[in-house]
């Protein structure tokens, strides 16, 4: 190698290495994170508590923040740590006071700073909120050995602030059928093991869609909060269109959570006595707080007049199969319309296509995502048959959705489709030649007849039907037949002018029809098919009984309503029951454990019983 090769090598070499420097100077300048952390936030008066500024850096430089509000027992105490995943070496620097607060009131810690890499960070500031004295504080403080922080002494404690459920909206006032995503979260300082004995709210007054969570497992997530850790589990989403304007309330989530904590009884073997005692798994009942929705009616003002109730955010899509055919031949016409927001619950546009075509209802396909909303796309399948030759225009098919960000109606247009519709050459059917019969010979002013043969029946002169007592026999019972007839159609108009007493009247009948559906999911052991037909059935049969719209029904509302036609506690409490097991084997089949067969018994017979014992 000569000498200029190698200095060439050299400077490749040097190059190499200051993309390398830069490379690692880079991602530890944008890697860096200081953060503030506090045992609890929520104490009494000389209570002690832990507060940890962490960096994942080294660094120098430090400065604490005011401690003036608080007792400084020890700190600061540094301890390092160091981890290697996957061949990548991570460290942190841990910098930890122990303090209690002096007075009762809210106090603020502000960022502490550090140097790192020439670099000024600030840590986040914490909120304190200090209320009352320790029950064994005697007008000092107390010392920080009586007030060690394991993770046993919360698992015992079990507080309010170390294992709680919050629910989560995206918004608190929409418009009447805008999507609300709604989040139920637990928040956890202890050793969460996992969940039992949910009890999902009621969403009375909107339609609820829960995310598909079958073949997913809830996965612990780390969150600070007001400066405290938690272990943080999303345990269910639920997207929400109100079905009807005021104030609406999403009810409380409750659950049972297994948490393992060091148990009190004595060790009962060396095992135990090394690891200083043994562990147990037990209940602790979490409940989240309900929200109350502000859901606003969709302004009249500028509401367009193929308006169907879309609201959210829309596109829409027209196409036709062929603009040239013959009379008589089949054409598709599909309109798409996706986007985000209530595409489940709105209507096929109205079309009025024209004169001489033969329509047949659409066929629909959906299809949705889930994915922080629910979107998706929505299309029907109009198959037209034109039948006669001429010009035709196809128009008016444009979509019109209330857009809640902007609070206007839109309006979407499609393109005009013109169709060219030419003869059906065999439209027209060809003349056929018949041999002369008997049927094929015309009868004109009854001159030419056929020869009767065979035995000849003569009857007398003046032996007529006309003018004879069976002639007006006869004429009296079609007046007779005539007269009843007309009693009994408006003894049936009478009958079905009232609806609410024909909804009433027919709903048993209904609700059966139903539940035959609820019989196939049965016989092929489909729980989610099952219990969702027969929540159906049952929801339809008590709105279309009591006369309550199927977006009120509440169990106060059905069970005043069955109380007034005097149906039976024992009745009342059974529909409870069965409406309950539907509602948890939506969200939770498993937690369900009641036999479908009998389930399915229990509810004709429910609805046998209450068509028995119902008064109006």
């Amino acid at each position: 190698m000569n000498r200029t090769t190698h200095t060439k090598a050299c400077c490749s070499w040097k190059n190499v290495c200051f993309v390398l420097l830069l490379f690692f100077t880079a991602t530890t300048v944008f890697a860096q994170k200081f953060t503030a952390q506090v045992s609890k936030n929520k104490l009494a008066v000389g209570e002690v508590f832990q507060l940890t500024f962490t960096i994942n850096s080294s660094g120098s430089n430090f400065k604490a923040p005011n401690f003036s509000d608080f007792d400084l027992f020890s700190g600061p105490n540094q301890s390092t740590s160091m981890q290697i995943i996957n061949g990548s070496m991570s460290q942190s620097l841990s910098l930890t006071y122990i303090l209690a607060p002096k007075k009762e009131g809210k106090f603020t810690i502000g960022p502490a700073s550090i140097v790192v890499n020439g670099n000024k960070l600030e840590s986040n500031s914490i909120p304190i909120e200090v209320k009352g004295t320790q029950p064994n504080q005697a007008g000092g403080s107390t010392s920080p050995q009586t007030q060690t922080n394991t993770s046993g002494q919360y698992a015992s404690g079990k507080t309010d602030d170390d294992l709680f459920v919050r629910t989560f909206v995206s918004k608190k006032s929409c418009y009447l059928g805008e999507q609300i995503v709604v989040t139920q979260k637990v928040y956890s300082r202890l050793n969460l093991r996992g969940f039992q004995n949910y009890k999902m709210p009621v969403f009375n007054g909107f339609w609820s869609q829960n995310e598909d969570n079958k073949n997913k497992q809830i996965a612990l997530q780390t969150e600070n909060m007001d400066g405290i850790q938690y272990y943080v589990a999303e345990f269910t989403k639920s997207y929400l269109f109100p079905q009807r304007a005021g104030q609406l309330t999403i009810e409380p989530m409750e659950v049972d959570c297994i948490v393992r904590q060091r148990s009190s009884r004595q060790p009962t073997n060396i095992f135990e006595q090394m690891m200083g005692g043994g562990y147990e798994d037990v209940l602790i009942k979490a409940k989240s707080k309900g929200i109350t929705i502000d859901v606003k009616p969709l302004p009249e003002a500028g509401k367009p007049e193929n308006f169907s109730g879309a609201v959210g955010s829309f596109n829409m899509k027209a196409e036709i199969s062929k603009e040239k055919v013959k009379a008589n031949e089949s054409i598709n016409l599909k309109l798409s319309i996706s986007g985000k927001g209530n595409l489940k619950l709105t209507d096929a546009p109205k079309i009025s296509f024209p004169d001489g075509f033969e329509t047949f209802d659409p066929k629909l396909s959906e299809n949705y995502s889930e994915g922080g909303s629910l979107s998706g796309t929505k299309t029907y399948d109009f198959l037209l048959i034109p039948r006669r030759a001429g010009e035709f225009t196809i128009k008016d098919l444009g979509f019109s959705y209330f857009d809640p960000e902007k609070k206007t109606y839109i309006d979407v247009p499609a393109a005009e489709f013109h169709i060219s519709v030419s003869p059906d050459p065999n439209g027209e059917s060809s003349a056929t030649v018949m041999s002369p019969s008997k049927t094929a010979v015309e009868e004109k002013e009854n001159d030419i007849r056929y020869i009767k043969t065979g035995e000849l029946r003569l009857k007398p002169k003046g032996d007529l039907f006309f003018s004879s007592w069976k002639h007006y026999s006869l004429c009296g019972l079609s007046l007779v037949a005539f007269a009843g007839f007309l009693v009994m159609r408006k003894n049936f108009e009478k009958r079905n002018s009232n609806i609410v007493a024909v909804k009433e009247r027919k709903a048993a009948k209904l609700a059966r029809k139903q539940l035959a559906t609820a019989e196939k999911y049965k016989a092929q052991n489909n729980k989610d098919g099952f219990y969702q037909e027969v929540s159906i059935a049952l929801n339809r049969y008590l709105s279309d009984k009591l006369n309550i719209p199927v977006s009120e029904l509440s169990k106060e509302n059905i069970q005043a309503q069955l109380q007034k036609r005097q149906v039976s506690n024992d009745t009342i409490g059974k529909l409870n029951d069965t409406l309950s097991d539907c509602e948890v084997a939506r969200y939770a089949p498993s937690a369900v454990s009641a036999d479908i067969h009998t389930v399915y018994n229990n509810t004709i017979q429910l609805i046998e019983n209450i068509e028995d014992e119902a008064k109006a």
